[in-house]
């Protein structure tokens, strides 16, 4: 993976709405949808964007390609101004929304012909889309169930093989085969160097496919982490089982810093959840016979519910 940054977000907030004073009262409301976001996604990396609904994660997106207006910050993609030179970087993305919406009255091949005037299809790049998906081309959008229709839309926009790709939710509505097809492309694009922006509900799929992953709550940037160290920087699983009749009680347990939560699943076993430094724990149970320790890196989806719960 590169150093170079293709997509650089600086303090981007954006408001909806607007208050305003008449005669001593407040009028209209304003919601933050995104406030002082800022990372960066590098020149060949899977980068994940979680955060659950309402959070800020499609406003983030839109405001990046200039579909909404934003209040304050900077976003540049390939070093140019997403707002000034919008159309120069157009020509060099692909766009999958979370609620895409394709025509209905094209079949997916007229679906392709349309997109291949705006820019020029890769038929090389197309003929390996075509294999990996199995949605029929010939038929009309509207009589596609929502998986194929979402595998047109995938097709269409990857198929000019586009230097960045932004997709929003790609995966909804695939089946498991096709999920893992898709995944295996994009494995590839970033392997050759092309770069992928990619919000998903689903942990699994950005713990398996991306390289670093940032979090938004509440319209705020509060973590940018290189997934691998994020299993080991922030959370670990432990179980213990003691030997003998000293077992320490679960209040004891709690007491020490590094202690997240325990749950006591036999008379002498303990499983633990653990903030990154495990010595203090090491130490303390140094004092008791031990029959049985493991520790394990927790999964992505248990580190994001440590952020939001």
């Amino acid at each position: 993976m590169s150093t170079e940054a293709i997509l650089q977000v600086s303090n981007l907030t954006k408001v909806y709405g607007r208050e305003f004073g008449l005669g001593g009262k407040k009028f209209g409301s304003r919601v933050i949808g995104a406030q002082e976001v800022s990372f960066d996604v590098k020149k060949g990396e899977i980068f994940g964007f979680l955060g659950p609904n309402g959070a800020g994660k499609t406003t983030t997106m839109r405001a990046i390609l200039d579909y909404l207006k934003i209040q304050t910050g900077t976003v540049t993609i390939f070093g140019l101004d997403h707002h000034r030179e919008r159309f120069e970087i157009r020509k060099r993305i692909g766009y999958v929304p979370g609620d895409m919406a394709l025509f209905e009255n094209f079949t997916g091949e007229e679906l392709l012909m349309y997109f291949s005037k705006f820019r020029p299809i890769n038929e090389e790049f197309l003929a390996e889309l075509r294999q990996n998906f199995r949605v029929k081309l010939h038929k009309k959008i509207k009589s596609l169930s929502t998986g194929n229709r979402q595998q047109a839309g995938l097709i269409a926009a990857l198929a000019a093989k586009p230097d960045f790709l932004i997709l929003d939710e790609p995966t909804s509505g695939l089946d498991p085969l096709m999920t893992a097809h898709f995944h295996k492309i994009i494995r590839k694009l970033s392997k050759e160097g092309y770069t992928i922006f990619l919000s998903s509900h689903d942990l699994a799929e950005v713990q398996a496919v991306c390289d670093r992953v940032g979090i938004i709550k509440e319209g705020k940037m509060i973590l940018v982490e290189a997934v691998e160290d994020l299993k080991t920087k922030f959370m670990q699983k432990v179980r213990i089982t003691f030997n003998g009749s000293s077992v320490p009680s679960e209040e004891e347990i709690r007491k020490l810093n590094t202690v997240i939560s325990v749950e006591q699943t036999k008379t002498n076993t303990f499983v633990l959840k653990i903030k990154e430094d495990v010595n203090e724990l090491l130490k303390w149970i140094s004092n008791y016979d031990i029959k049985r320790f493991t520790c394990e890196d927790a999964t992505l989806e248990e580190i994001f519910l440590q952020f939001y719960e």
